[in-house]
């Protein structure tokens, strides 16, 4: 704290959010501890500090030191050596057992298996197919948005190339956001998600497809895991940082709801689109969100069960800029440069110097910014084309 100013991370500005929803009533211990990952405990003592200290009670007082449940590289070389050369085939429990009894290394089953994640000669289970059967509407609104994009002829065959990515609320069946672009790629698919939590707060969980933008590729886990971090895509960052849980569909068949709503949304809005001769990706976009979408959730949309809401409201000083975008670490050249996507970046040299980290972030309309340690900006930059 500085001059009375409280600098928090993005988790830290969502602990807050929820604790306050309990503090007024709204939440309850249980949920926000689901919300935010932790024990009931944990979260009552965290809400008793802030109702005591106010946004300040959710700094958490090992700040800046390192973890100490990381598992250094050494021993996981040191594992992955022994269930080569030694082990090869053993089930986790039982190689994990091993390893305490007579090598003197104590880690749990599940870390065991993240570490040789990827070893050919480990078992795999076996899962039976299991039969699909109906499943229930979550009980309240925001705990749980499907998420999706549909490529179709949205605009006719003589109008721009258009992908709908779309979100349906699975309680009601409300479509919460959607819009047209023109490619489902990562900045678009926050954007999406911008547009629900601008519009209504941050959902509980997002059900998505296996694609690799939400989920990273096993070759990318793996590497991660080798290196002691977490995978994450660039799009699993931004969710982590807003507390939403990310559940991986099976199969189209899971998301019913929002595929469903396609085929309503192939046959009514096409034809609505084309009656009113909307043939741009700005104009559909205008006519979606202000005339089909309210109509959609008037006719299709139910209530649910329970009437509060499990969608966490942010404050009007939340950043979106610095969650919403790409993110990627850069060294600072002699030349007071870093290189981004075939291109060089001049800083301004009052800002930086020569080997420093800084960070390249690109927003949902394509600038490119950057920044150094603490969340803060580089003043003044231009992007410079390559020679040759």
């Amino acid at each position: 704290m500085e001059d009375g100013t409280i600098r928090m991370s993005l988790k830290e500005h969502v602990r807050v959010q929820v604790c306050q929803e309990m503090l007024r009533g709204r939440m309850r211990e249980k949920e926000g501890a689901g919300r935010l990952g932790l024990s009931v405990r944990q979260v009552r003592r965290l809400k008793k500090r802030v109702g005591r200290e106010g946004p300040a009670g959710v700094i958490h007082r090992l700040r800046g030191r390192p973890s100490s449940r990381r598992t250094p590289q050494d021993v996981q070389r040191q594992i992955k050596e022994l269930y080569q050369e030694r082990y090869a085939g053993w089930n986790m429990a039982h190689f994990g057992e091993r390893l305490a009894d007579v090598h003197g290394i104590v880690l749990s089953r599940e870390r065991v298996r993240g570490i040789l994640l990827g070893d050919p000669s480990r078992p795999r289970r076996v899962k039976r197919r299991k039969h699909r059967r109906w499943r229930a509407r979550r009980s309240r609104e925001g705990d749980l948005v499907q998420m999706d994009a549909s490529i179709h002829p949205w605009l006719g065959e003589d109008g721009e190339e258009a992908v709908l990515i779309s979100a349906i609320d699975d309680a009601t069946g409300k479509a919460l956001w959607a819009g047209f672009f023109a490619c489902d790629g990562t900045l678009e698919n926050l954007a999406v998600v911008k547009g629900i939590v601008r519009k209504y707060g941050i959902p509980a969980g997002l059900y998505l497809d296996r694609s690799s933008k939400y989920f990273p590729e096993e070759e990318a886990a793996l590497a991660a895991r080798e290196r002691g971090e977490e995978a994450l895509t660039q799009f699993g960052r931004a969710m982590r940082q807003l507390g939403i849980e990310m559940v991986k569909a099976r199969s189209p068949q899971a998301k019913g709801r929002v595929e469903r709503s396609f085929r309503t949304f192939q046959d009514r809005l096409v034809k609505e689109l084309e009656l009113e001769g909307l043939k741009t990706i700005s104009e559909a976009n205008a006519y979606l969100r202000g005339v089909f979408l309210p109509a959609y959730n008037g006719r299709f949309a139910v209530r649910p069960e329970e009437k509060h809401s499990a969608f966490v409201k942010m404050s009007r000083g939340f950043d979106y800029n610095e969650v919403f975008c790409l993110k990627q670490p850069r060294t600072v050249q002699n030349d007071y440069t870093v290189s981004y996507e075939g291109e060089k970046i001049q800083l301004e040299e009052a800002g930086v110097r020569a080997g420093q980290k800084v960070e390249v972030r690109v927003r949902l309309d394509a600038s490119v910014h950057v920044y150094r340690k603490g969340n803060r900006p580089v003043k003044a930059h231009k992007i410079l084309k390559k020679a040759g």
